[in-house]
């Protein structure tokens, strides 16, 4: 049975890490032109977004693994776009790889995928073999894998079939003026939605992740009561920091003290910058491709890289010596191996490290006095 005649319309996969509930996709928008058969030992889901540079990349790279491996390997590319989007970004930029889309987000969800490209390597059990950037699933990784992995397992065993109710997709949303507000009633996210659409940066989430985001705090910097952390969709002109306007149009006002702990401490009074020219993933792609093992930037300030690092850490930053400034750089962090890390960035950009008890900011999120 060749894989174009697959019938897809909700493809769910049982991951052995998410107890009692299934990771669900909506519709497939092709099956796979390369792969030879149904059945494959090995199964890779590429997240990507068409506005992704460097996803369009590992998608290109997968599908090259791909046509080498047709008769044990299958890849399904997946996005969590508007169906509409995604076809006519496949009209001018085909693929022979398999491309869904995700239902409402959940696999991404489930996944904790906060950044892009990212990849999952599943045997035909089902069980999750291998997680990271597509770029770093090398040739040899995936020979090793297909050496202990040898039973096969039907795609449609794997790729469950569900009839659903089809679903209605609207136009892309533009929003009309720079600052656009919203509650979602009844609606919640585990994680911070955040795309880049046109000029417009756009969030569903509650509104201490989007506070925290906006900031470049981490979660556990701010602090408010279940009461008031409410669901909300924002429309943000690029550029431009929404932290007062939306707390402005909520009646609330911001406050913060100052807390001891765990600091990554940063003395950056030597620090020598990369330019914009050591990366350079095009124009209207993201800013960061972030991996198990490091962080690269292409195009991104100081202060934006920073926040990748403290999140990827969970540690809240404190520069404790000289000041950054607000050009734009490109950057390859290494985050995996602490004393690697530290050596990295000492030798690559002539930033000190230490990891040491320190004091940083709280912030508190409150209703406005009357």
């Amino acid at each position: 049975m060749n894989c174009k005649k697959i019938l897809v319309l909700l493809l769910c996969i049982s991951f052995p890490f998410i107890s009692s509930s299934q990771v669900r996709f909506s519709e497939t928008i092709q099956a796979s032109k390369s792969a030879n058969d149904t059945k494959a030992s090995l199964f890779f889901i590429d997240f990507w977004a068409t506005w992704c540079g460097p996803c369009v990349y590992a998608s290109e790279y997968l599908g090259v693994l791909q046509k080498q491996y047709p008769d044990r390997f299958y890849v399904v590319s997946l996005s969590e776009e508007n169906p509409e989007v995604v076809k006519r970004f496949l009209k001018k930029h085909p693929t022979d790889l398999a491309v869904s889309i995700d239902y409402k987000g959940e696999t991404f969800k489930a996944n904790n995928t906060r950044a892009l490209p990212y990849g999952l390597l599943l045997n035909a059990k089902g069980t999750v073999l291998w997680k990271g950037s597509p770029t770093d699933f090398k040739q040899a990784d995936l020979e090793r894998y297909l050496r202990q992995h040898t039973k096969q397992s039907d795609i449609s065993n794997v790729f469950k079939v569900q009839k659903i109710k089809a679903e209605t997709f609207k136009a892309d949303y533009r929003p009309k003026s720079d600052f656009e507000m919203k509650s979602l009633k009844n609606q919640t996210y585990e994680t911070l939605v955040r795309n880049v659409k046109g000029n417009y940066v756009h969030y569903k989430g509650d509104l201490k992740s989007i506070i925290a985001r906006e900031q470049k705090l981490l979660i556990n910097q701010v602090l408010i009561s279940s009461e008031l952390n409410k669901t909300y969709e924002v429309y943000i002109k690029k550029g431009t920091n929404a932290t007062f306007q939306i707390l402005d149009q909520l009646k609330l006002d911001l406050f913060h003290t100052e807390t001891k702990g765990d600091v990554l401490m940063l003395d950056i009074s030597n620090i020598r910058y990369w330019d914009t020219q050591q990366i350079d993933w095009g124009k209207n792609t993201a800013q960061y491709l972030i991996d198990d093992t490091q962080i690269q930037a292409d195009n991104v300030t100081f202060n934006d890289v920073i926040y990748q690092l403290a999140s990827v850490l969970n540690l809240p930053v404190v520069i404790k010596k000289g000041e950054a400034d607000e050009l734009k750089h490109d950057w390859q962090i290494h985050h995996r191996f602490y004393n690697l890390m530290e050596t990295d960035l000492q030798d690559t950009y002539g930033i000190k490290v230490s990891k040491e008890k320190g004091s940083f900011k709280v912030y508190s999120i409150r209703k406005k006095t009357p």
